[in-house]
């Protein structure tokens, strides 16, 4: 809605009061180098060049300097045509930094006078912990790999078993390895996006992206005999008693969009409801070696604050007996 505004008075009332300030605030509300989400982003980025032409801020040129901790580590002047050009970006050498450290920026026109100039500043750094832990914020997420082993049977022949695979285990080159992924919701969410970082080595058994993939519902026995802590799967396995038959899901599935990438396979999820939500695909272990699974992580597309991680897994890849 600020960005409507922002649009409205540079088009009918450029001069009045609220007009800069409204800039500002979209400029100070953005994250690194975009807004919430990539509709808010296009919204915002239409309004701010809206506001260019209207202010005139473009039409002289512009002299700046970049000070960390007392020294300048970058001089330069912008001229009309390279002031909306893309931005400058300045690395700070190690030996300035301290623990608390001060940046200032300066900008001038020609002739003195201050002059708007727009900025940011990032950090980026390296966590030493490993594995890496599970996260989450209304939403939560867990992996668990499962080697697919045949056994042969009596009567019906060869038939598939899962060996729960853990943080740790070997698997051999050949052998596959189902994936299953379950999403805790504490809301009903649209349009969530999950993200598998693969254990480099392993690829996806299917080929192709797309195709008929769902995420169904656990229920709620099913969820804590899994998730719970002692106590809850002790109480959960006493609502199934001995004989009874037991049902995991509750019915209702969710259409899940796979697209499998170099790196990982994104799941694109329109609508989930409320609950605990499961969905899986099938790796193969391929290239021999000890290999690190990073975090599964997911997302609402629009709510980038709704967001999780699950744990890192290791895994060793052993040679094909």
């Amino acid at each position: 809605s600020t960005g409507f505004m922002l649009m409205a008075m540079a088009r009918l009332a450029p001069e009045h009061e609220l007009f800069e300030p409204a800039m500002m605030w979209l400029v100070r509300n953005r994250r690194g180098a975009q807004w919430s989400n990539t509709r808010d982003t296009a919204i915002s980025v239409l309004s701010l060049n809206a506001y260019l032409k209207a202010s005139g801020e473009t039409v002289r040129p512009v002299t700046y300097e970049v000070e960390v901790n007392g020294r300048v580590i970058a001089e330069r002047t912008l001229q009309p045509a390279e002031i909306i050009a893309a931005p400058s970006t300045f690395a700070v050498d190690s030996d300035l930094v301290r623990d608390r450290n001060a940046i200032v920026i300066r900008s001038h026109y020609d002739d003195g006078s201050p002059a708007p100039l727009y900025y940011m500043s990032s950090a980026s750094f390296f966590s030493l912990e490993e594995p890496i832990a599970s996260a989450g914020h209304e939403i939560f997420i867990r992996r668990q790999y499962y080697r697919v082993m045949a056994r042969q049977t009596l009567l019906a022949g060869v038939v598939e078993e899962r060996v729960p695979l853990n943080d740790g285990d070997v698997v051999r080159s050949g052998e596959r390895v189902e994936v299953v992924l379950s999403v805790e919701t504490k809301n009903d969410y649209e349009y969530l996006l999950i993200e598998d970082l693969k254990p480099a080595g392993f690829e996806a058994v299917a080929v192709k992206s797309g195709g008929r993939m769902y995420a169904r519902q656990l229920t709620e026995p099913a969820a804590r005999l899994r998730f719970g802590s002692a106590t809850d799967k002790a109480d959960a396995a006493a609502e199934w008693k001995a004989g009874e038959d037991r049902t995991d899901f509750t019915g209702r599935s969710t259409w899940v969009y796979p697209e499998l990438r170099d790196r990982q396979v994104a799941l694109f999820v329109n609508w989930m409801a409320q609950g605990v939500w499961e969905v899986s695909y099938t790796l193969r272990a391929e290239v021999p070696g000890a290999f690190h699974a990073l975090p599964v992580s997911a997302h609402a597309m629009y709510v980038p604050e709704i967001r999780c991680n699950g744990r890192e897994v290791r895994v060793t890849v052993l040679e094909r007996e």
